[in-house]
């Protein structure tokens, strides 16, 4: 195959893969915006200019509408323009897409109509959907618990011994056997001494049941905090310009100590930057509030070091090569990964890449989606080479996945942190950046993919649990590999 021909194929991978990103129509958007204001549909064409019919097309998404039109229907709603362009309604329209991916049989393209139509409900079904998962995680946890840990054994045998004391003693008791007073009353309390440690036992259960519930909540705090980030496009324009007007100065020292410094200088100069972005943001639980502001400083101080125009060109200039761009400026793998997952800004945006970090036991430790690549939570197909890193420490890597019928460049690479302790092994992860293939080009890791044959590529799925692949020998839930 040649290289046009590669790039014809990646194209057409592409074009599969945004056809299956969900966006909620604007057509849909316009005119729910319009019957929650009591427009009618010949008032608002004649005050934009428009004829009732053409209006009528547009709604129905049967016509495409420009900027200028866009925003003479945003001014007669009394909305801003982005109300028909909301992040977040694609974001909850590929969550749902997501979830319907789990059915079988689930008709195609289902998510952005309903998400147009009532996001209020579209919120609920995904609001059930991740109890649920969430619900399905505890109960994996529980059942291996109960297999391997010798505490549930003695607690069933502690049990069934006082259960059986007891009953034992009932029963005399409730006979018509003669009993002297000294008999029953050691009888009687038989019954009650056993019940009180029957009552611990069962009190020291349901305490250890209840061991995963911290688990739970963090959990729906990081997906709260995901969903942040993907709302707002994962790019603060507030930061970023705070930070051009008042550049920190030089900072010396290892990545991990510039990053350190650069955070605790911001934190003083700016102590109000967090509360700033947030405003008007509520989050459900202290834990999540506690990990969105993290997670924001965190990006100030990258963003610190790696201002985003000088950071922007050095990227385009070395096609994205991370550790060119560790070198120029002195940051590592993960906090330059994390920065080009953050080249957002309109009209001066990079390549949009997703950002994941993994353990060695798979368990996702961060992640920054795109709207189209939607990462998986609780842990990436094992196929993705994300996970080969960790056999391969200090290499980078990169593969061309196929994840049904769209296609994804993966780049990544195993990053260590070394313990405070000196008789700790160092903390290891895995760092993987990953862009749909229409951008290969412009990435120094994708020459490999551009210049070969389909045999280079990996075909996999996003995750075990709802992956639909047959015969795959990696499946770790649902059908048994071939």
């Amino acid at each position: 195959m040649t290289r046009q021909e590669s790039r014809a194929a990646a194209a057409g991978g592409v074009k599969r893969a945004m056809a299956n990103v969900q966006r909620v129509p604007i057509g849909d958007r316009i005119r729910s915006q319009r019957r929650t204001r009591g427009v009618t549909q010949r008032d608002l064409a004649s005050s934009v200019g428009v004829s009732p019919a053409y209006l009528s097309l547009i709604e129905s998404d049967k016509r495409q509408i420009g900027g200028r039109l866009l925003k003479r229907i945003a001014e007669r709603l009394g909305v801003p323009t982005d109300a028909f362009t909301a992040v977040s309604d694609d974001r909850l329209a590929a969550d749902l897409h997501e979830v319907a991916q789990r059915l079988e049989n689930a008709p195609p393209g289902m998510a952005a109509p309903l998400v147009a139509f009532s996001p209020e409900w579209a919120r609920v079904i995904l609001e059930l959907h991740t109890r649920a998962i969430t619900a399905e995680a505890r109960a994996f946890r529980l059942a291996d618990r109960f297999a391997r840990d010798p505490q549930w054994t003695s607690f069933a045998h502690d049990i069934l011994s006082r259960i059986t004391s007891i009953r034992s003693a009932a029963e005399i008791l409730s006979d018509d056997v003669p009993l002297d007073e000294a008999q029953r009353a050691r009888f009687t309390d038989t019954v009650v001494t056993e019940s009180a440690r029957l009552t611990d036992v069962a009190r020291d259960m349901i305490a250890a049941l209840q061991t995963g519930t911290a688990a739970d909540a963090a959990g729906a705090d990081v997906r709260e905090v995901d969903a942040f980030l993907h709302d707002n496009n994962n790019y603060f324009d507030t930061i970023e310009r705070r930070l051009e007007a008042d550049p920190l100065p030089a900072i010396a020292g290892a990545p991990s100590e510039r990053f350190a410094a650069a955070r605790a200088i911001i934190e003083m100069r700016a102590p109000t930057l967090v509360d700033d972005v947030i405003a008007g943001h509520e989050f459900r639980t202290e834990g999540a509030e506690r990990r969105a502001r993290g997670a924001i400083w965190r990006y100030a101080a990258g963003a610190a070091l790696m201002p985003y125009r000088p950071f922007r060109a050095a990227a385009l200039e070395t096609r994205y090569d991370i550790d060119d761009l560790c070198a120029r400026f002195e940051t590592s793998f993960e906090q330059v990964a994390h920065r080009l997952a953050t080249l957002r800004r309109p009209g001066e945006e990079g390549v949009p890449f997703a950002f994941l970090r993994v353990d060695p036991a798979g368990t996702v430790s961060k992640r920054l989606s795109t709207t189209e690549l939607r990462l998986p939570l609780f842990g990436a197909c094992p196929l993705w080479v994300v996970y080969e890193t960790f056999a391969q420490p200090g290499r980078t890597l990169a593969q061309m996945v196929d994840l049904d019928g769209e296609r994804f460049l993966l780049v990544a690479r195993t990053v260590e942190k070394t313990a405070r302790r000196q008789a700790q092994p160092p903390t290891r992860f895995a760092v993987m950046l990953g862009v749909a293939a229409e951008h290969a080009g412009a990435v120094v890791y994708g020459d490999a993919f551009t210049s070969q044959r389909d045999s280079v590529i990996t075909f996999a799925g996003y995750e075990c649990l709802s992956c639909k692949r047959e015969g795959c020998h990696q499946r770790a839930h649902g059908t048994e590999g071939g």
